[in-house]
């Protein structure tokens, strides 16, 4: 006889190969005032916001500085965010859904950095477990950080801020501070983007951006109209490239997936709030 458990997740698995559902309509949480600007090249008309199966969260998908964006949307205050490691050097991308569904993820992207061995490069606070040792170097400019259930990005120059948390990445370059796009972003080079925001308060993205340099993604992530609403005061850039990897699941119980190319050492995942 199979586990009742098996079962659900095997249901949660079948439903993710589902192909996209039709835009459903899509409740707003109170303090998500829509900005008075159109979004930055994504008319209202092309632009598809689906609600996820847990309250006051959605996935934006839309097109900006010519390259294709996956953005999930949610309010700090009914989901968080942890680190969820993935130590099977084998796992391939398809690891995306299960390793994010048995974490009872409602969404989640690819996480940090690592090295030619599969480590984390920097310090990786995972369910309470360390992992990695702290770095702070060009790259690895900052970390999130979530302590108490509550999410924060925090900048290297701040401290390392580890104690107490319940999960902690390392990642970089520092994409938006203060609402302003770094200026020492490389401009040369487009590939696949994963990045986490905050507007400093309740509301945090977590997204994929389909080739895009990180000047430009740093500077379209502080524009006032890339997310109606939602301006952005914090942004921090994750791995990329073959990495990028993205998951949501829509109010319907239907799937958005894409795994990426590679195996990837941990996701960050969007869990409701216990």
């Amino acid at each position: 006889m199979k586990h009742p458990l098996l079962l659900f997740s095997a249901a949660l698995l079948a439903a993710c190969v589902s192909p996209p559902p039709p835009a459903l309509p899509v409740e707003t949480p109170s303090d998500f005032t829509p900005a008075p600007s159109q979004p930055v090249e994504a008319p209202a008309s092309q632009r598809r916001v689906r609600p996820l199966v847990s309250g006051h969260a959605w996935l934006h998908e839309f097109e900006a500085g010519g390259a294709a964006w996956q953005v999930i949307v949610f309010d700090s205050r009914q989901n968080t965010l942890c680190v969820v490691d993935q130590p099977d050097s084998r796992g391939g991308g398809g690891a995306l859904d299960h390793v994010l569904i048995a974490a009872g993820a409602i969404a989640g992207v690819n996480g940090g950095f690592f090295s030619p061995d599969f480590a984390p490069l920097g310090l990786m606070i995972a369910d309470g477990r360390r992992t990695g040792a702290w770095q702070s170097n060009k790259l690895l400019t900052g970390a999130l950080v979530v302590t108490g259930g509550a999410p924060r990005l925090v900048w290297n120059a701040e401290g390392r801020r580890e104690a107490g948390a319940s999960d902690f990445l390392q990642a970089g370059p520092r994409l938006v501070d203060g609402g302003k796009a770094m200026t020492s972003l490389d401009r040369s080079k487009n590939a696949a983007r994963t990045f986490l925001a905050t507007n400093g308060a309740h509301l945090w993205a977590a997204g994929v951006v389909r080739s895009t340099s990180l000047a430009d993604l740093g500077r379209l992530l502080a524009s006032r109209d890339l997310i109606p609403g939602f301006h952005i005061e914090r942004a921090l850039n994750l791995d990329g490239g073959r990495s990028s990897a993205l998951f949501a699941r829509l109010g319907d119980g239907t799937c958005i997936r894409d795994p990426g190319w590679s195996t990837v050492r941990n996701y960050v995942a969007i869990v409701p709030r216990r």
